[in-house]
């Protein structure tokens, strides 16, 4: 048997179409810079795996399940939320306090992160939302008014 017996019978790869469909839109929901040390907390606490660095800055990216069958079916690519901090030196791994720690992939290499670094960081910053209240009969506005 050759080394390459597990490819016997599959057949040249001319038979194969490959189509590459790089994401070419992205919507990014929500966004703010923060503090280091916040964002790293907050990830921990909402049970983020890893964070993602690119060029001196640390991203954490809240992306939802629903968000790649969208990107199939509409090819655009939605993120939640982003939320970005300064950090000028690359590490493998940033610690909270007490051993808490998150692993950081070096992402700078890849264009869809340098991308959304760079539209967030370019943008003005994200205004509060308005937030209202929902009762029965109708809306609630900000001031109490109905």
């Amino acid at each position: 048997m050759s080394p390459l017996s597990w490819a016997e019978g599959v057949g040249p790869t001319t038979d194969i179409d490959v189509e590459l469909r790089p994401t070419r839109r992205v919507v990014v929901l929500g966004y703010d810079e923060r503090e280091l040390r916040n964002l790293v907390y907050c990830a921990l606490t909402y049970g983020v795996n890893r964070l993602f660095w690119v060029d001196g800055y640390v991203m954490c990216v809240e992306v939802y399940e629903e968000s790649f069958k969208r990107e199939m079916e509409e090819g655009v690519f939605y993120i939640s939320h982003v939320c970005y901090a300064s950090m000028p030196e690359y590490r493998k791994l940033v610690e909270v306090e007490r051993g808490a720690q998150l692993p950081v992939v070096n992402a700078s290499d890849m264009a869809i992160f340098r991308a959304v670094l760079e539209a967030v960081r370019n943008a003005a910053p994200s205004s509060p939302p308005e937030v209202g209240l929902i009762r029965k009969g109708g809306a609630v506005r900000p001031d109490g008014g109905g």
